[in-house]
């Protein structure tokens, strides 16, 4: 399952459960920030996979930065 169906399956599941509407507009607001976060962080990653002027180490340290674990 990719990360956008997953997304796509929980905005779902939000919709159709028996939340108050502001409870559901509160989870609503906190998928639309992950949803964000992730569309910044593919375009991060795209950009350091695509530049063909580095070197893959100096890009496996790029990426491993941009998602936290360095």
């Amino acid at each position: 399952m990719s990360i956008w169906t997953s997304i796509e399956s929980e905005f779902n599941a939000i919709v159709t459960d028996a939340r108050s509407i502001p409870e559901k507009l509160a989870a609503l607001v906190d998928l639309h920030g992950k949803a964000q976060s992730l569309s910044t962080l593919e375009a991060t990653l795209t950009t350091i996979v695509e530049d063909a002027a580095k070197a893959t180490t100096d890009k496996v340290q790029e990426i491993l930065q941009a998602i936290g674990k360095v």
